[in-house]
């Protein structure tokens, strides 16, 4: 336990608070972001809302994939993993505010999640492509897709695709302001790194068939 946190330490403080928001009544409609307010008067909540959730189901997917994805990224490299989360943590609740007229109050990790699941999804791609692990980045490349399918379908259905969304509002805007966010952080770290693009080039030379 003591080595999990020791790699994983914001993903679990953020997991840990999120759980005790929950369970603390009363709680959550402190943390959950006013969409009709001043910015100014809810700087906090700019941040605490991503901890505060409408149910059970709701904070059950939320925290399995934000513990799943959190790993992932965090382990390795923290930096734009931190980075990513607070730029997404800043960014979707102004999204929301500005573009999303019908949503009084935000709350969810959700954004998180999908910001850090482009993030992810770009990691593994660039492992893959390194390890000429040509089945890999066909699986990464699917799921990137099928993430973006489901912001699509969230945008045209008006609800969620694996959580019930009654009792609140969809609001896919902030999934995919976080997949811009993730991916474009990702996208960044792996072009800085040597010897990119060199070595997707002689990966893909290297699995060529003579002749």
């Amino acid at each position: 336990m003591y080595q999990l946190i020791k790699e994983i330490p914001i993903t679990l403080t953020i997991a840990v608070a999120t759980v005790i928001v929950f369970l603390a009544p009363g709680f959550e409609s402190l943390r959950d972001f006013q969409t009709n307010s001043p910015v100014l008067h809810q700087l906090a909540q700019l941040f605490t809302c991503h901890t505060a959730h409408w149910s059970f189901d709701h904070l059950v997917w939320d925290l399995v994939m934000f513990v799943t994805m959190g790993a992932i990224c965090e382990r390795r490299n923290s930096v734009p993993f931190a980075i990513a989360l607070a730029l997404s943590a800043i960014a979707i609740p102004l999204f929301v505010s500005h573009f999303s007229l019908d949503v009084n109050s935000y709350r969810g990790l959700s954004g998180l999640d999908t910001a850090l699941f482009g993030l992810a999804v770009v990691y593994l791609v660039d492992s893959s492509i390194r390890e000429r692990n040509w089945p890999g980045v066909g699986l990464y490349g699917f799921l990137f897709v099928g993430m973006m399918g489901k912001i699509g379908y969230e945008y045209l259905a008006g609800g969620t695709l694996f959580v019930s969304s009654d009792g609140f509002t969809a609001v896919p805007i902030a999934h995919l302001v976080g997949a811009v966010i993730g991916t474009a952080i990702g996208l960044f770290e792996v072009m800085r790194m040597p010897p990119f693009p060199f070595a997707w080039r002689n990966a893909i030379q290297q699995t060529r068939v003579p002749g």
